[in-house]
This record gives C-alpha cells, structure tokens and sequence, in this order.
C-alpha cells in the first residue's frame, strides 16, 4: 500500500489517455496477425515504405541543404534585405503542406497562369506543341514539401550560428583558410547536431502528410492508410501498417534525441565572441539575395500569391458561405481545443517538477506530437465507439434511453485527439515559463498566507499568462490546419476549413478551396509573427 501512494497516479493517467490509441493499434495489428489484413499488409507494405523512405530521404537532402545555406548567409553575410529575410524566410511555415501542394499544381498546371503565358509567347494552343514538366510526380511532391518545410533547418541551424562562437571562424581564416573551406571544414562538421534536428522535424511532416501526397499521387504509408480504412474498411490492415509509421517515427525521435544531446553540448562553448557578418560586394550580394529571395518565393510567394488570385479573381456567394459555415465549426473545435489543451498542459508541466518519475511519464504522454494524425485518429476510432456502446447498454439498462454515439461520433473525438497531438506544444510553451520564472514568487505568496485557489489565481496564472496565451495561439492554429485526424473523426455534416480545402481541390473545384484556404494560410502567420517578436526581444 506504501508503494501505491509513492506511484505518480496522475502522470500515468495522462500517459494512458495519450497512449490508448497506439496501445489500442498494437492489440488490432497482433489480432490481425494470420488474417486476410496479414496479407494486404504484406503486399501493401513495401510499396508504402518504399514510396515514404524514398520522399523523406529527397526532402531532408533538399531541406537540409537550402536551410543551412540560407541560415549560414543570413547570420555570416551583409547583402541587400538580409534583416527582411533574416525573419521572412520562416514565413513559409504558415503554408500547410496540402496548401502547398494545391496551389503548385494550379499554378504550374495545364490551365495556370505559367504555361498560359508560354503559351502566349510561343504560340502553342496544346502540350503536343511544347513540353513541360508534370507538376504531379515525384519530383514535384518534392519540391513543394521542401518548399514549406525547408524553415524547420533554418530555424534550427540559425539559432545554433548565433550561438556559436565566431573564434573558431576567426582562427581558421587567419591560419589562411578561406570563405568556402571555413564552411566546409569547421561551421558544417560543427553544425550537424542542428543539421539533423531539422531535418529530422523535416522528415516527421513528410510521414505526417496525407493531403499533399495523395494529390500528387504517391503511395506514402499514411496515403495508403486511410485508403485502406476508408476504401477498403480493413481496420487490421490498417492497424498493421500504422503500427509501422509509430517504429518509424521512434527511430526518427531516437535519432533527433541524440542530436540535441551533441547540440547541447557545443552549445555550451565559449559564445562571447558574436558572429561577425562580411560585406558582401559585387556579383556574391546578388547572389546571396537571389538565393533568399528564390526560397522566399517558392515557399510563400507562389502559394499564398496563387490563392490570393484564385480566391478573389471571381467571388462568388457560395463559396464565402461555405467559407463562413466552415469557419464556425473550426474556431469551435480550435478553440475548445486551445483550452483543453493548455489546461493538460499546464498540469503536465507541474506534474513533471515532481520527481523524475513524474517527468519521465510527462515525457511519454508528450509524444503524440510526433505521431501522425492518421494514425491517432484510427487508433481511436474502435475504443471510442466500444466505450459508446458500453455507454448505451448501461443507459438502457437503467432508464431504457439510448443516447446514440456520444464519442464517436461527435466533436468529443477531435477534441481528444487533438489534446493527445498538441500537448507538446502547450506543455513545452509553459515548462519553460515555469522554468524561468522559478518558485520564488509562489514562496513568497505562501509566506504571504496564500494557498491552494488564492495562490493558483492570484501568483501563479497571472504569472504565466503570456506563455499561457502563447500556447492557446499556437495550439489554436494547429487545429485549424490539421487535416487528417479531422478527415476520420469530424462528425457527420460537419466541415471545417482544412476538410472543406481537401474536399473541393480534389474534385478539381480549386476557386471554391482557394478562400478556406487563404483563411488557413493567415490563421497560420500568427505563430509565425509571435515567434519573431519573441526572439527579436531576446536579442535585445
């Protein structure tokens, strides 16, 4: 009994409600062991991982390239608009990679405004009399995942070059070693802790995706997935090879642990000596601009400039009333769920000070933000409706009155997996609030007389409402762009923004997508503007 009250019971709640839906899809794929899911596993499986490795290998090269290049010029160099690009170039990561991938092929398809301009220009009236590239290939779904993803390097290898000390540069250049080999020999060997943590990030997305890469048609896990639950109403089969993307996303999490554990220790070296920028002049400045200004344009420029033509060339009535009856079910859900959210975060961050136990348990309960929404929303679609007709028996039973499907099939699902994938971000925002903040002031208000609601309430919400708002805002806007959980678990007639883009631009409706999808793309610039005020007060 002794050993009972020393268990931390609330953090392993917490890990239970997180870890239901995988724990739910490892019993469903060992069940399914031996059965006709076994074989559609079998063939299906090669061809998901195949198609998955290949995309998550092309996107972290390109990524990883074009981050660390733009992250080495903007924290190295003096070139025209650098402070613009020095916060701009993370813009991208407004654009939902679906967005993204809507916006290129209209854009660069047959009847987009490019090849019309060709077209004009050369005289050609159809692709017989020209050749162009097909948007919809391989080779486009990378460039448009790595148009969008590429900040995640950015970020990650910016922040490491601000950190770092300039005296090994300044060591190496004056032993004689130039701009190029400086780079080659000391920043990258030295940068690839960071290097890996973004392009790690990188890669989670591209398992994440699902929108982008059915459009384009490649067979990725996630893709295949959801086709075989939706199609082919395979819950094992589909289980199988979720349980597949969980083994995936954990070496990819081991992998991007270890290099935060290098990351933190060359961090910590002497850092009094700033990074020093060169002048650039003549041929390289321009050279340095075009480069931003290419990535800047790719990433943001095209897709939000194709929406913004697309959502205002011809409105019309009922595309702004699909866009305002779609908008009242996605602030409901974002922000039910921005709530529910900070609350379990704001408790998994004082459970995790209570011993390493605790903070062990808060770490695992944190991990579903790496998990795919796809596979959250299956691993929780058969203990919801069993918990329902559990529920229905017992009120039989009592008072012969069926309520129907309570959580399964309403907004109590999206709500519960949407708290499960965005806990990490609540949680992270507001342990590192506490962290800074310390506990001299709770002393100090308990030394007062203060205690329990009067402490909570008076000292301790007070003093953490910026991260608490923070974290509302960008749990909010995470809600508001997630697609795939939305797709498997929105109740019957209901639309939010992000499954009314995926359900228009699929059937080739994209004028009708281009509004909700403007709205998206907003909706996701507010992180991005709240990041960049924050570290622009860090730096003073």
């Amino acid at each position: 009994m002794q050993r009972l009250k020393g268990l931390p019971v609330a953090p392993l709640l917490l890990v239970g409600l997180a870890g239901l839906p995988i724990g739910w899809l490892l019993w469903s794929a060992v069940a399914a062991l031996g059965s006709g899911s076994n074989g559609l596993t079998a063939t299906m499986l090669p061809t998901a991982l195949r198609d998955t490795g290949q995309l998550m290998v092309l996107v972290g090269l390109v990524t990883g390239a074009v981050g660390l290049v733009a992250a080495w010029l903007v924290t190295h160099y003096e070139f025209p608009l650098r402070r613009l690009f020095d916060w701009a170039l993370v813009v991208p990561l407004a654009v939902p990679t679906y967005l993204a991938a809507y916006s290129y092929v209209e854009f660069l398809d047959f009847t987009g405004p490019l090849q019309t301009a060709l077209r004009s220009v050369n005289g050609a009236t159809s692709l017989k009399d020209y050749w162009f590239p097909n948007i919809r290939s391989d080779w486009g779904a990378v460039l448009v995942l790595s148009s969008v993803l590429y900040p995640y390097v950015y970020v990650a290898c910016r922040a490491f070059f601000l950190m770092q000390s300039a005296s090994l540069n300044i060591a190496a250049r004056t032993l004689g070693a130039g701009a190029m080999r400086t780079f080659f020999t000391v920043t990258l060997p030295l940068s690839r802790p960071a290097l890996v943590v973004g392009v790690t990030l990188a890669m989670m997305e591209v398992v994440n995706d699902l929108g982008a890469v059915q459009y384009f048609g490649i067979n990725a896990i996630t893709a295949i997935i959801y086709s075989t639950w939706i199609n082919r109403s395979d819950f094992g089969g589909a289980a199988q090879l979720a349980v597949t993307v969980v083994l995936v996303i954990g070496l990819l999490i081991m992998a991007e642990q270890r290099a935060r554990r290098d990351r933190v220790y060359l961090a910590s070296r002497d850092n009094r000596v700033p990074p020093g920028r060169e002048i650039l002049k003549g041929g390289r400045r321009w050279a340095a601009f075009g480069f931003c200004f290419v990535l800047l344009a790719l990433g943001f420029g095209i897709p939000v400039g194709q929406l913004t033509y697309s959502a205002f060339r011809v409105v019309l009535p009922e595309t702004i009333a699909m866009t305002l009856a779609a908008l009242v079910p996605t602030v409901t859900l974002a922000g039910l769920g921005a709530v529910i959210t900070v609350v379990l975060g704001l408790l998994a961050a004082k459970l995790a000070r209570r011993g390493p136990v605790g903070g062990g348990a808060i770490r695992l309960a944190t991990l579903g933000y790496a998990i795919p929404g796809t596979v959250l929303a299956l691993g929780l679609l058969q203990p919801l409706g069993q918990a329902d007709l559990w529920f229905n028996r017992v009120t039989m039973a009592l008072w012969e009155w069926r309520p129907g499907l309570i959580l399964s099939g309403s907004m109590a699902a999206l709500l519960y997996v949407y708290a499960i994938r965005f806990l990490a971000v609540s949680h992270s925002t507001l342990d590192a609030a506490m962290q800074k903040r310390g506990d001299s002031m709770l002393q100090a208000g308990r030394v007062l007389g203060e205690s329990g609601i009067g402490l909570l309430f008076k000292i301790d919400l007070p003093t953490l409402m910026p991260a608490i708002l923070s974290a509302a805002t960008l749990v909010f806007v995470e809600i508001v762009k997630e697609l795939p959980a939305t797709l498997l678990l929105r109740p019957l007639g209901v639309e939010t923004l992000a499954t009314l883009v995926y359900s228009r631009a699929n059937v080739g409706l994209f004028a009708q997508a281009a509004l909700p999808a403007l709205c998206i793309v907003l909706a996701g610039l507010i992180p991005v503007i709240l990041a960049t005020r924050l570290g622009d007060r860090r730096k003073l």
